[in-house]
């Protein structure tokens, strides 16, 4: 199974990992994210919207992304797409909590595109790096453009944003409670909109996606990404971590 889906990701830019985490870790991720939301910051204008950027670094949710990224079925997942390379986590995690998303590529875009300037993420010896989404409720907000990820696209969101308004190919990714998406970054993708996230029944049910990132240990994407993140997020923690 670990092939033919390293196989769809690798030609369709996703694939569904089911049930890799267990009702009981599920409760312990939901617990652990709604006791640290005090922390988190309020990218959006909707009340009981949250983002953590880099959740590994905080000690009391260092065990939740240890349990993601030492997972025996994601590490068979990547050991099949990687091979003999070694892979690591970049540091790129992320915590959500009813919080909106709109049409993106998870490469620096922006004005932190320059990071990739001596890579070309499309490039064979670029490295490939492939984003877990792990759910921890039911859903089908994730749409997807197949086989995005195989060709260049702007590193800019309003051009994305047109781009993916004149794509007809588009699929909505059903998940259960414990499915991981494994992504190549590249893809072009979208998760909930604003008028989702604004319904009150989430404020009791919130919908909670936690995240990491990995590479091939020195590509120059890895390398790249890794770096350029590293600026990204000391930007982000003086906008939202201080308040």
């Amino acid at each position: 199974m670990d092939m033919t889906l390293t196989e769809q990701c690798r030609e369709q830019g996703y694939c569904v990992l089911p049930s890799v985490f267990s009702e009981a870790e599920i409760e312990i991720f939901r617990t652990a994210t709604t006791e640290n939301l005090g922390r988190m910051g309020r990218t959006r204008d909707i009340s009981h919207s949250y983002h953590l950027a880099g959740f590994h670094r905080f000690p009391s949710l260092t065990a939740v992304h240890t349990r993601i990224a030492g997972n025996d079925r994601l590490a068979r997942f990547l050991t099949a797409c990687y091979g003999d390379t070694p892979y690591y986590a970049l540091g790129l995690s992320d915590i959500t909590v009813n919080r909106s998303q709109h049409w993106h590529t998870d490469l620096l875009r922006g004005r932190y595109s320059h990071f990739l300037d001596q890579c070309d993420p499309w490039s064979e010896e670029a490295g490939v790096c492939l984003k877990a989404l792990v759910y921890l409720q039911d859903g089908s907000s994730l749409r997807l453009v197949p086989r995005s990820h195989l060709s260049p696209l702007p590193l800019d969101d309003a051009a994305l944003e047109c781009l993916a308004d004149t794509e007809d190919d588009i699929v909505r990714v059903e998940v259960r409670a414990g499915d991981v998406v494994m992504m190549d970054i590249r893809a072009l993708h979208r998760g909930s909109t604003d008028d989702d996230m604004r319904s009150t029944t989430l404020v009791q049910h919130p919908k909670i996606l936690v995240s990491t990132v990995f590479g091939p240990i020195a590509s120059p994407l890895s390398c790249a990404m890794a770096i350029g993140n590293a600026h990204r997020m000391a930007d982000w923690d003086r906008l939202y971590l201080n308040r």
